[in-house]
């Protein structure tokens, strides 16, 4: 079979990928607890943001490389898995309600960021060093949100514990400071070791997911943009795609709607404005089409978020959202 050398090492790159992921966000997520962060922040930030470091990885090895091809299909590829495949099988498992602030920030929020990349990407037709340094700003912006939101969330959980026991108000006991996890390493140098040992295993997986992609894609006549859109970002959104699903089996659907609007929000605004900060990425208009579509099926979720009285993404909406992501990916091999 042709190219099997490099499908096998494009495999093993997607193996580091996703286990260099799970252990860094597994040390990040001891240390934080460790500081005394809400398990909710720590979903909301930490988690989220560590499921999308092999798209981020992936995208900084090929910006620097000159695969620009690969970066922006990377992005909408990975997005629109989010959006299509991981929210559309999870609801198929179990209907996946919609929180208010959901609705009314984190998927307003994700649509917004395609504005902003749409806007800078066709403007000069890169994203600029300084582009690239606003789109983080955003993306910082946001995950600052996201926190203060949970920890907003955790207090007022906190009181209603306390008030669920009669206890008058002077007598309220400050909020604990939660401790680490049974299970959870004493010491934080083996956490810090991990993580340096996570982020050698992210680069050693990205190199070779990207340097055997180019050379496939090559060889075969297939474009850079197929093989990102396809390949490349069914392989690095595979983090997302066992954290909904297991959450879903698990009834944690919140979750999975979660960890795909922040992984979306970190896709388009941290994973484009990282390799921006090296050199302009080089934008090609054919991504438009792309990333407008990823604006339709955002808004559709939308839809389905403020669609009363349920506020939920139903069964019906996931074999939809699955369609859509198998026709749109027998439409991009045919372009």
């Amino acid at each position: 079979m042709p190219y099997l050398v490099e499908f096998l090492l494009i495999l093993a790159g997607f193996v580091l990928l996703v286990v260099g992921a799970d252990k860094l966000v597994e040390a990040a997520s001891n240390i934080a607890a460790r500081f005394g962060m809400p398990e909710r922040v720590i979903g909301l930030t930490i988690v989220a943001l560590g499921t999308s470091l092999p798209e981020l990885v992936v995208s900084v090895t090929s910006g620097v490389a000159g695969h620009a091809d690969m970066v922006f299909g990377n992005v909408v590829g990975s997005c629109l898995a989010n959006i299509l495949l991981i929210l559309g099988i999870s609801a198929l498992i179990a209907p996946i309600p919609l929180a208010r602030s959901t609705r009314r920030f984190e998927i307003p929020a994700s649509i917004a960021s395609v504005a902003v990349l749409l806007v800078c990407a066709n403007t000069g037709g890169s994203i600029s060093v300084l582009e690239g340094a606003a789109m983080l700003v955003l993306f910082a912006a946001f995950m600052i949100r996201s926190g203060m939101v949970g920890m907003r969330a955790k207090r007022s959980v906190d009181m209603d514990d306390v008030e669920s026991l009669g206890a008058p108000v002077e007598e309220r006991p400050a909020l604990s400071v939660e401790k680490a996890a049974p299970g959870r390493h004493p010491n934080i140098l083996i956490d810090v070791l991990v993580i340096a040992v996570s982020v050698v295993l992210l680069k050693c997986g990205a190199d070779l997911v990207v340097d055997n992609a180019v050379v496939v894609a090559s060889g075969l006549g297939v474009s850079e943009r197929v093989v990102g859109i396809t390949v490349v970002a069914l392989g690095t959104c595979l983090p997302e795609l066992v954290t909904g699903v297991v959450a879903a089996l698990k009834g944690n659907t919140e979750i999975a709607v979660g960890n795909v609007i922040g992984s979306n929000v970190a896709n388009v605004l941290l994973v484009v404005g990282a390799p921006a900060l090296f050199s302009p990425v080089s934008y090609d208009a054919a991504y438009n089409f792309d990333f407008v579509l990823l604006l339709i099926f955002t808004v559709a979720l939308l839809v389905c978020a403020r669609r009363a009285p349920r506020n939920r993404v139903g069964r019906i909406d996931g074999i939809a959202f699955t369609f859509l992501y198998v026709a749109y990916i027998v439409a991009s091999m045919l372009r």
